[in-house]
This record gives structure tokens, sequence and C-alpha cells, in this order.
């Protein structure tokens, strides 16, 4: 089984990286080094909660407790959000409209 550190940095990675972002931008948009954020992404130590906090806001994220009897339901929604390319809320760094539009 993953641990919780290698399961966190797999998916601030995954996110980083869909979003072309550099560790170097994603350190200075959380206020961290990027020592930090390369460790953090290699689940390397035993975060803070309030540098994961900060270096998910960094990428557009939130970090939110969900009860363990919903979480097939979360999953499934956002399964369901990556396959059909839908948005469930709007707020992603991504989703700012263009100016020129």
């Amino acid at each position: 089984m993953e641990s919780i550190s290698k399961s966190l940095g797999r998916i601030l990675k995954g996110r980083r990286l869909q979003l072309d972002m550099s560790q170097a931008t994603v350190a200075r948009l959380s206020g961290k080094a990027q020592a930090q954020i390369a460790n953090l992404e290699n689940g390397l130590g035993d975060p803070r909660l309030s540098s994961v906090v900060q270096v998910s806001r960094a990428l557009g994220c939130e970090v939110v407790l969900v009860p363990v009897r919903l979480v097939p339901t979360v999953r499934s929604l956002i399964e369901d959000r990556v396959l059909s390319n839908r948005k469930l809320v709007g707020n992603d760094p991504e989703d700012e409209e263009d100016d020129d539009e």
C-alpha cells in the first residue's frame, strides 16, 4: 500500500504538471523553497498540514476532509469530470476566461 506522503506527492505533482508549472513557480506562489516542493512531491518526510494547504492553494486546489462513507461518491464525481472534461466548480486557474473573447 502506498504511504500517505507518497500518494499526496503523486497527486500534487500530477496537478502541477497538469497546470504546466515548474516546482520553482509553485514554490514562489506558496512561499516555500523549491527543495520543499521536491520533497513533498517525492513523498519524503512528514509535511506539516499548513505546508500542504499552501502548496495545494498555489495549485488551485483546496484540502478538504471527506467523510469515509462519501469517498466513493467523491471519487466518482472526480473521475466523471476527468473523463467527460466537464467543470465541477469552474474556479481552477486553467478555467479563467481570456480577455480577448
